[in-house]
């Protein structure tokens, strides 16, 4: 069962007001003494992060309080939480922040993600850009829309006066691989994979490394033909893959499996068409 109108605009305004007042109010103004380490260098936690992770989690509980949550930093803490995700009826899957290396280094590329799953499916997806106030979104079968806010609205709660605008990716997608754009981490892969996929990012015209909510924002609107992601968690891909699925794009894992939000294990290819996808998929695995 698909979120109605006024769930989904619900849902919005709680990510919104996350975004507004606790976001972007830190941004840029981190002690050291707000930044944890978690698994590694490059994987931070913010009081941000936690902050806007437990008013979502709460305002969610008030509206819907009959909804599992699983937030990335719950799981952190309770990694078995995520075992909600193919079990409860309905499970929200929750970033507070999607690309906190960025925002702790005071970066502008990161979002906030939310994604709606029923029933191990995948019903709404939300990608939330904080500094921009502007989002992109999907109910499943509906298509994917990116709705802009008027500049002298920005940060203010306020109904966008604009229309969204409806993403279609182009039906003629590049199948040259010498002419793609993409999004890919050749730094996060490891040993002797992280020297080869080094070599194979070099033919590409252009690769870029963003988080999961800006990469997917990205590719659902044409800038980039592919993205490939080396792990796979479901608050970095739940609601992109429907968003991007309902632009017209191919999301699979590497190895061809159908996504599915309570896979952990994989690592995700995105591509304009199942020709592109498939071109790229060769390339990769050889």
């Amino acid at each position: 069962m698909n979120l109605d109108k006024a769930t989904q605009e619900r849902l919005i305004n709680i990510v919104r007001q996350a975004g507004q007042e606790i976001v972007m109010p830190n941004f840029r103004q981190l002690s050291a003494a707000d930044v944890e380490t978690k698994s590694s260098l490059t994987d931070l936690v913010t009081m941000a992060d936690k902050a806007s992770e437990a008013f979502i989690t709460k305002e969610i509980q008030h509206a819907f309080p009959d909804w599992d949550i699983v937030g990335e930093e719950a799981v952190a803490e309770d990694p078995s939480t995520t075992d909600n995700i193919a079990t409860a009826d309905t499970c929200v899957i929750i970033d507070p922040i999607d690309g906190t290396w960025n925002y702790a280094h005071g970066l502008s590329e990161f979002g906030m993600i939310l994604a709606v799953v029923v029933k191990g499916v995948t019903r709404f997806g939300l990608l939330y850009d904080p500094v921009n106030d502007d989002w992109v979104y999907a109910n499943r079968g509906e298509g994917a829309f990116f709705q802009r806010n008027a500049m002298n609205n920005k940060g203010t709660h306020q109904t966008p006066t604009q229309a969204p605008l409806a993403l279609h990716l182009s039906t003629t997608a590049e199948t040259d691989l010498d002419k793609l754009f993409g999004i890919m981490s050749v730094n996060s892969y490891t040993g002797q994979k992280k020297q080869d996929f080094a070599l194979k990012a070099s033919r590409f015209v252009r690769i870029n490394n963003l988080p999961s909510c800006p990469a997917y924002r990205q590719i659902a609107q044409g800038h980039f033909h592919f993205s490939l992601t080396y792990k796979m968690l479901p608050w970095d891909h739940a609601a992109g893959v429907l968003i991007y699925n309902e632009a017209g794009g191919v999301c699979r894992t590497l190895d061809g499996q159908e996504y599915n939000p309570a896979m952990l294990d994989g690592e995700m290819l995105a591509a304009q068409s199942e020709q592109q996808w498939r071109a790229l998929a060769e390339y990769f695995c050889r």
